[in-house]
C-alpha cells in the first residue's frame, strides 16, 4: 500500500509540475478566481482533503529516509485544505501579487514539483 501511495504522489507531482510550467497563465487565472470566491476555494479543499488524508493515513512513515517526503507532503496538503475550510480568506494576500509575479511563482513551483516528482519516481523504482 505504501509503495502505491509513493508512486501515485510522485506521478502526480510530475504531471502537475509540468502543467504549472506549461500552463502557468491558466493556473494564474485559476488561483485568482478561486481566491475571489470563498465557495470555490472551499469546494476545491473538500475535493483535495481526502487525498491528503489518504496519504497520511496510508503512509505515515516518520523515518530518516526519502519516504518521509511523501508523509510530509500528505500533511501539508491536509493542513492547507483544513486552513482553507476554516479560514477561506487566509491566502488573499496572493491577490495583491502582479500577474507576472504570480506566473513566475507558478512556473518556478512547477520546476520544483517536477524535479521532486522525478526524484521520487526514480526512488520508488529502486525499491522494487
Amino acid at each position: 500500500m505504501e509503495l502505491i501511495i509513493e508512486r501515485v504522489v510522485a506521478s502526480c507531482l510530475v504531471v502537475v509540475g509540468f502543467s504549472y510550467g506549461i500552463q502557468n497563465k491558466v493556473w494564474r487565472d485559476l488561483v485568482k478566481e478561486l481566491l475571489k470566491q470563498p465557495t470555490w476555494i472551499m469546494l476545491w479543499s473538500i475535493l483535495f482533503l481526502p487525498l491528503g488524508l489518504i496519504v497520511i493515513m496510508g503512509h505515515n512513515l516518520w523515518v530518516t529516509n526519502w519516504p518521509v517526503i511523501i508523509t510530509i507532503l500528505g500533511w501539508l496538503v491536509t493542513l492547507k485544505c483544513v486552513l482553507y475550510l476554516l479560514f477561506p480568506q487566509w491566502a488573499n494576500f496572493v491577490l495583491t501579487w502582479s500577474d507576472q509575479f504570480l506566473e513566475s511563482y507558478i512556473r518556478v513551483s512547477g520546476i520544483v514539483l517536477t524535479l521532486i516528482g522525478c526524484v521520487l519516481t526514480f526512488l520508488t523504482i529502486l525499491t522494487l
